[in-house]
């Protein structure tokens, strides 16, 4: 906003020289100009200073016309009839001029805002690191700019007029894939492979809209393209190596499972050399407990995550399978009451405690079809797994790391190694064992409460 003093300067100057000219005026042509003289300074102050010095241009002009202009001159009286009404046509085509300078300043302000947009815009095609070129309906190239230039090497010169299916790499059977896409009515994202100058093929990423005509008209395309053959380079490379680190994974499975195959088979051969019977069904069990272990890392190699397992799930593929391989009528129930995920080098023990639980309540149950549950959850940031039957329980003072049981022994070593506790928890009927692993907290929309106590087992 022109402040109040320069504005009056203005307003006072424009008067001045409207006045001056009225008399040099009447030096030359005999006129009866008053109040109407002063309508070209009203327009050039709010021109040049905006409404506020045409205002007071207006009532200076006024002024200056009543003393200087209308007789008797030089003198201030009461207006005559001619004189006011004189003086409403000057207020009248004083307000005309004052709107239409508002207009016309208005008008020219707005052209100013689109030529200075138009410069910014075209400073930012001309200098944009990316690809930007303009296509008519059929595809001609009618706009490149620098990057463009830089990309594929044309200059615009060279480009200019010439279709755009230059700049496309064909497939197979010679088709432009792209084509369709890069001439689209709506706007439209994409990756394609185009060609340079030189017949090298680019990776681009390429970002299209409609250009219309102030009538609505669509008359071409507008299209960014940026050149992205090291993103897909990377990527590609990122493929490949995953590609080889499941395929050394895979190996790494395969020799281990070799190699427990083995350790079984040579344990199974010792067992059958042994004349004593308790020792070789001792050496049976750890035969089964080889193959059992040989079994979690076949069902851990097939997970879709080698970093880290579903508990639940993998416990209903290894354990469930020990009811088949008991050789005796039993349930079995498992049951995740949450999704709780470890790392592969916690849920080995953890599978293999649950599976020496799972075989010693099958065994020890003492009734003719037992019925076995294991459940596992998270409570308090930790693994909660329990493994319970309906059979005749546990004898009283009964310690489970005073037993001489191999594999009540080897479930609790497996679960110490770990950090973890194995625990007999009370239980309405038959025996109930929880087993207690701390693992990292998860989120908390995927903590769930407390499960049930091991005793509704």
């Amino acid at each position: 906003m022109m402040s109040l003093g320069r504005a009056l300067f203005v307003a006072a100057a424009a008067v001045a020289v409207a006045a001056g000219l009225r008399v040099l005026l009447g030096l030359v042509l005999p006129t009866d100009l008053s109040f109407t003289a002063m309508l070209p300074a009203i327009m050039v102050a709010a021109l040049a200073g905006g409404p506020g010095a045409g205002l007071i241009a207006t009532v200076l002009g006024g002024i200056v016309a009543q003393w200087a202009f209308v007789e008797p001159y030089y003198v201030f009286g009461v207006p005559s009839f001619t004189d006011v009404g004189n003086l409403i046509a000057y207020g009248l085509l004083a307000g005309m001029v004052l709107w239409a300078a508002g207009v016309y300043e208005k008008a020219r302000r707005r052209a100013e805002s689109n030529a200075a947009a138009a410069a910014r815009l075209a400073s930012i095609v001309t200098n944009s690191a990316d690809a930007i070129i303009g296509f008519d309906r059929s595809g001609t190239v009618e706009d490149w700019n620098a990057g463009a230039e830089r990309l594929f090497g044309y200059t615009a010169d060279e480009i200019t007029g010439r279709p755009g299916a230059v700049l496309l790499s064909p497939v197979g059977d010679g088709s432009l894939p792209a084509a369709p896409k890069l001439l689209s009515k709506d706007s439209a994202r994409f990756t394609s492979v185009w060609t340079d100058r030189s017949g090298r093929r680019i990776d681009v990423a390429v970002t299209t809209g409609p250009v219309h005509m102030p009538d609505g008209e669509w008359i071409g395309v507008a299209a960014i393209v940026r050149d992205i053959s090291r993103e897909v380079a990377s990527e590609q490379a990122l493929r490949e190596a995953n590609r080889r680190n499941v395929l050394l994974l895979s190996q790494i499975h395969q020799r281990m499972r070799d190699s427990l195959e083995i350790v079984a088979a040579l344990i199974a051969t010792c067992a059958r050399q042994l004349e004593n019977e308790t020792g070789r069904r001792q050496i049976l069990g750890l035969e089964k407990r080889v193959a059992a272990i040989s079994r979690i890392h076949d069902h851990l190699h097939r997970s879709a995550d080698f970093g880290t397992v579903e508990i639940g799930a993998v416990l209903r593929q290894v354990v469930g399978d020990l009811v088949g391989l008991a050789g005796r009528p039993a349930d079995m129930e498992i049951i995740g009451e949450a999704e709780v995920r470890l790392r592969s080098d916690l849920a080995v023990p953890v599978v293999f405690a649950a599976t020496e639980l799972v075989t010693n309540a099958l065994t020890h149950a003492g009734c003719a079809r037992p019925i076995v549950r294991v459940r596992s959850g998270r409570r308090n940031g930790a693994l909660v797994l329990t493994v319970a039957d309906n059979g005749r329980g546990v004898p009283p003072g009964f310690d489970p790391a005073s037993q001489r049981g191999l594999g009540l022994r080897l479930a609790g070593a497996a679960i110490e190694r770990i950090g973890g506790t194995l625990a007999l928890v009370p239980s309405d009927s038959g025996a109930c064992f929880e087993v207690l692993v701390r693992t990292a907290p998860e989120p908390a929309e995927l903590v769930p409460t407390d499960p049930p106590r091991s005793a509704e087992l």
